[in-house]
């Protein structure tokens, strides 16, 4: 079987050349002797990944993380509300934070957004945050 990858010179939008080299071969492909080198795939740029993130966000999407590891999961929207939260939120007269409303699509994923909504009010840099979703839908509905 022929690997048949359409190759273009620079410049060109249509090819009628494929590679006629065997599927799976290792480097560049080859039309009747002539070789034309891999594309190379660009580097992951964060600042795209990050306007791709905030955008997300405005429009209540999940995060990309989250929605790579459960794909054709339902997302879910999620309102949490703090009593107190570290020693300065919430505690000695201060304020509560506010409540957080985000869509999430697991229980890590909703502990990634609380730890980030919270971080302003824990000192200690290695507080771990962790969700139980089932314990919530008890809570929610009432009698188990």
């Amino acid at each position: 079987m022929k690997c048949e990858e359409q190759l273009f010179n620079p410049g060109e939008r249509h090819s009628s050349r494929d590679c006629q080299l065997q599927l799976g071969h290792a480097g560049h492909h080859e039309y009747f002797g002539q070789t034309y080198p891999r594309p190379v795939p660009a580097e992951p740029d964060p600042d795209v990944a990050d306007l791709i993130e905030r955008a997300a966000r405005k429009s209540h999407a999940w995060d990309l993380d989250e929605m790579a590891t459960a794909p054709g999961a339902t997302q879910t929207k999620y309102r949490v509300t703090y009593q107190r939260v570290g020693r300065h939120g919430g505690r000695n007269g201060s304020p509560a934070p506010a409540p957080l409303t985000v869509w999430a699509v697991t229980a890590d994923g909703l502990a990634k957004h609380i730890a980030k909504d919270v971080r302003p009010y824990i000192l200690s840099s290695g507080a771990e945050i962790a969700v139980d979703l089932e314990a919530l839908q008890v809570a929610e509905g009432g009698a188990a």
